[in-house]
């Protein structure tokens, strides 16, 4: 009588899961994105002994020259973890700001998604202004903005607003180069 409980029980669990088991849901990455801001948001703040820390800037980077796709982890730890009280530290604020650019480029539509749900979940827009300073003064003159440009006029994003923030930040750096 015992087993055939654990064998009906079992039998149930396993047609409940099976019976969700559609392609990613947006709604459930969704949610787990929140989840994993909330995971990395929390790492962040523990290490508060390496403000400036180069690890995942390095990570990130070797990824792009590798010519790796950036998967949704990647670009959560990028945005996550993106410092923006390291503008008096050289090395770390002119590595970032490139890879801003080039990380907004491998994938327009997650940059801005992430960089949007960060906002929101953290009720503050202090890394969205941060990123749109950023493009605003790019430090690499190899960054090819009308590209970039042309690229986010294409992209269809769920937040317009932060796309179209990007758009004007990136207009003002074109004006810059001139």
């Amino acid at each position: 009588m015992k087993s055939q409980f654990i064998y009906v029980f079992g039998t149930m669990v396993l047609m409940f899961s099976c019976k969700n088991s559609t392609p990613k849901n947006i709604e459930i990455l969704n949610n787990q994105a929140e989840i994993e801001i909330e995971s990395v948001q929390i790492k962040s703040q523990n290490k508060t002994d390496r403000p400036c820390d180069l690890r995942t800037l390095k990570e990130i980077d070797s990824l792009l020259k590798q010519k790796e796709r950036l998967n949704e982890q990647n670009y959560l730890k990028f945005i996550v973890g993106m410092r923006t009280d390291c503008d008096n530290n050289i090395e770390y604020s002119q590595w970032n700001n490139e890879l801003i650019f080039r990380v907004l480029q491998e994938n327009p539509k997650m940059f801005i998604a992430f960089l949007s749900r960060l906002s929101r979940k953290i009720k503050s827009n202090q890394t969205t202004d941060f990123v749109l300073e950023e493009l605003k003064s790019p430090t690499h003159d190899g960054i090819e903005i009308n590209k970039l440009k042309v690229l986010i006029m294409n992209t269809q994003t769920e937040d317009k607003e932060i796309k179209r923030e990007i758009l004007k930040s990136l207009t003002i750096a074109e004006e810059k180069l001139k």
